[in-house]
């Protein structure tokens, strides 16, 4: 590899020591995670939930709506964790977006087609009319932006990949953990809205809703979680032995710190395989739908603290000389964090506020 690929560390000293800036985007981005998961597996399990008959429509009306904020809160809240990426892998990250940088624009052209779409299957749902089509579109769409993200993502972890990829950019698709990598994204999107799916119905049906169409949208959520989690256990085992040797070696070697987020990611999706499992009528087993929700939501924090230790592990060969300057500006971190704090706070309670002030039967919205 030419190391005169990678850009030169820059001098402009880090406002924090290192480890709190992998922290924030450990955060940060797993609270990106949750939005971006809701917008793609959403955006799927709407087109395959099939609007010929009442339960069907429901649930892709529901899904629809969701999407609705989901993807422009995925996008807001992308911002702080691509602002800690640029701090601490700036030079491999934005090396690999511009060797695909046709795609990687191509990716914003998908997401807004993909938005728009949305909320014409919203209105077209809302009116009676067909949407099966525009709902297929508006899946492949968030489809091929995820699958540039991990594209991109992938190439900027192995720079000794990069002058093959300048000389022809769909080389950027032979690495051998793509396929995984991607159908592990896939998958956990899918599983995730899959059970918020169920438990918006439970809930609804609680309200008053009608039971049976509540109940049959609730076991569409179930099974499609339930096949989901059970796809993905397998094939996050083919991701992890798919990843290269030296790296695998790295990580089997970390102890504790590297083998207790694999575990207990582990560990939630054979539990989350279970509890599914065991949910025969969604309406009444209201508390193991919810429980299903919560051990998603921890399998996908466990599985980001994993995904951050192998990205240090894939680069720890060509940053094992890299000095960062450090000069901590301590009033410029608490104003983020408090913004951040602030700004999330607003959107859990209007996200609240969304799923309990619906509007009623035949009264207009937007």
């Amino acid at each position: 590899m030419n190391s005169n690929l990678i850009p030169a560390v820059d001098p402009v000293p880090l406002p924090g020591p290192p480890w709190l800036f992998h922290l924030l985007w450990m955060v940060t981005f797993f609270v990106h995670l949750l939005f971006v998961n809701a917008a793609l597996g959403g955006s799927l399990l709407a087109a395959l939930a099939g609007t010929g008959k009442p339960a069907g429509r429901e649930a892709a009306a529901t899904l629809v709506e969701i999407n609705a904020w989901g993807i422009s809160f995925a996008i807001t809240f992308g911002v702080a964790p691509l602002l800690f990426m640029q701090v601490l892998y700036g030079r491999f990250f934005y090396s690999a977006a511009i060797l695909v940088a046709w795609w990687w624009l191509g990716m914003l052209g998908l997401l807004l087609i993909g938005y728009y779409l949305n909320y014409v299957a919203k209105f077209r749902l809302r009116a009676g009319k067909p949407a099966g089509a525009v709902l297929a579109v508006e899946a492949v769409c968030f489809l091929g932006v995820a699958l540039i993200q991990v594209v991109v993502n992938l190439l900027h972890l192995q720079p000794h990949r990069w002058e093959g990829v300048a000389d022809r950019a769909w080389a950027a698709l032979t690495d051998p953990t793509l396929v995984p990598r991607y159908l592990h994204f896939v998958l956990a999107a899918v599983a995730m809205t899959a059970a918020i799916l169920a438990w918006v119905a439970l809930r609804r049906a609680n309200a008053g809703g009608d039971r049976h169409t509540a109940s049959e949208v609730a076991k569409y959520g179930v099974r499609a979680a339930l096949f989901a989690t059970l796809l993905q256990l397998v094939d996050g085992f083919w991701l992890l032995f798919a990843l290269p040797e030296d790296v695998l070696k790295a990580f089997m070697r970390g102890g504790a710190a590297t083998m207790v987020p694999l575990t207990l990611g582990i560990l939630a999706g054979v539990t989350l395989l279970m509890v599914l499992a065991g949910v025969t009528d969604p309406l009444a087993q209201g508390t193991r739908v919810r429980r299903a929700a919560e051990l998603i939501v921890l399998a996908m924090a466990v599985m980001v603290v994993t995904r951050h230790q192998l990205r240090d592990l894939y680069l720890a060969p060509v940053r094992a000389a890299e000095e960062m300057a450090v000069r901590p500006q301590w009033g410029i971190l608490v104003v983020f964090l408090v913004t951040f704090v602030v700004g999330a706070a607003i959107t859990a309670v209007a996200m609240v506020r969304a799923a309990k002030d619906r509007p009623a039967p035949g009264e207009r919205a937007a």
